[in-house]
């Protein structure tokens, strides 16, 4: 439990200093960067959480390609993220043809610039999911997973960081309420936890958990994340695709899917 609280305690501490230091940063990019203040907050911390974590990888002595996860060869390694990346792609696009053969999404009407949205859509979302990819499973299932594998059984180190993996996408703050002043990072922070206290929140928390055993056990397997990284970003890559050229049918017979 130990690394798992190290690693928790990290991401709090890059967000609560992202909070602090919100005002001034809000009133330096303000006229560059077109971000509502409740969102700056989260994006901040994701930035100091950069090289905050190659300064934590190196304190637990785990600054190695090995204990990240990377230490194949680089030609088994991109073989293998490419299989991962195709296997995600086929995954998604059975579970997205699902919802619209169930109509509980339908296609939007062809437009006339459909192939440029597309060409856009499919660029937009292979980038994206390389990059998604890359950075979540090199601190899951690279370094937070091997913290904890390296002081007990592979079970603690899949569930625990499959917990946590799926904790912090519930971490969303509301629109702040009022102008932006210098407590405003904190107030915004406060609030960033109310999806914690939802239970409509828990089938998406449980299908995110599922997502990071799966994830888990193929790092486990494969001894590496490169299956990982390529099944993350294909995923990512269906989910953009989907929500861009489908939308959600309400009134559906499936709907609550």
């Amino acid at each position: 439990m130990r690394p798992l609280g190290i690693f928790i305690g990290f991401l709090a501490a890059c967000l609560l200093l992202s909070a602090v230091v919100h005002y001034p940063l809000h009133l330096l990019l303000k006229d560059l960067v077109d971000v509502p203040a409740h969102k700056q907050v989260t994006r901040f911390g994701k930035l100091l959480a950069v090289p905050g974590f190659f300064l934590l990888v190196r304190w637990l002595d785990l600054y190695s390609r090995e204990a990240l996860g990377f230490g194949s060869p680089r030609p088994l390694f991109v073989r293998e993220m490419l299989i991962g990346w195709l296997c995600g792609i086929v995954m998604l696009a059975i579970l997205a043809g699902a919802l619209i053969g169930l109509e509980v999404r339908l296609p939007d009407p062809p437009q006339a610039a459909f192939w440029g949205d597309l060409a856009r859509t499919l660029s937009g979302g292979l980038i994206a999911g390389l990059l998604v990819g890359l950075v979540e499973e090199s601190f899951f299932r690279g370094a937070l997973f091997q913290a904890i594998r390296r002081r007990g059984p592979a079970l603690s180190a899949i569930t625990l960081s499959s917990l946590l993996y799926a904790a912090v996408h519930f971490i969303k703050p509301l629109p702040l309420d009022g102008p932006v002043g210098w407590f405003s990072g904190l107030q915004i922070l406060s609030g960033a936890f109310w999806q914690f206290g939802t239970w409509a929140t828990l089938d998406s928390f449980l299908a995110l958990f599922m997502v990071g055993l799966f994830l888990g056990l193929v790092r486990e397997h494969r001894g590496n994340i490169a299956c990982c990284i390529g099944l993350h970003a294909g995923w990512v890559l269906v989910i953009k695709c989907t929500r861009e050229f489908t939308h959600s049918n309400p009134a559906g017979e499936w709907a609550f899917l």
